[in-house]
């Protein structure tokens, strides 16, 4: 295997890492839109749950290396998920002080 054909194996392991985090948010964003519509908001544990789980999704999301080699797909949806759990966390927060 060449350096080009493990580069292009890299890129598409970080892309598929990259679409599985990205499933995860949706996953959040769903389960915090649920709950704004029924009563699990105000739960303590339940609130304490997707906060754990949003900071973690932020840590991991944030210290995701910049892919190299000219993906820019990858950069861009990398930015994206930057801006969506920044802006989940900031609905979530919102959504608890109702």
């Amino acid at each position: 295997m060449n350096i080009v054909e493990r580069q292009e194996k890299l890129a598409a392991i970080q892309k598929d890492y990259i679409d599985a985090l990205e499933d995860a948010i949706k996953t959040l964003e769903d389960e915090i839109k649920e709950a704004s519509e029924v009563e699990h908001a105000g739960h303590e544990e339940w609130e304490k749950s997707i906060e754990g789980y949003i900071d973690e999704l932020h840590g991991i999301i944030f210290s995701l290396p910049e892919p190299r080699y000219g993906h820019e797909e990858l950069h861009t949806k990398i930015a994206e998920l930057r801006k969506r759990i920044k802006d989940l966390y900031a609905d979530f927060k919102k959504m608890i002080k109702k």
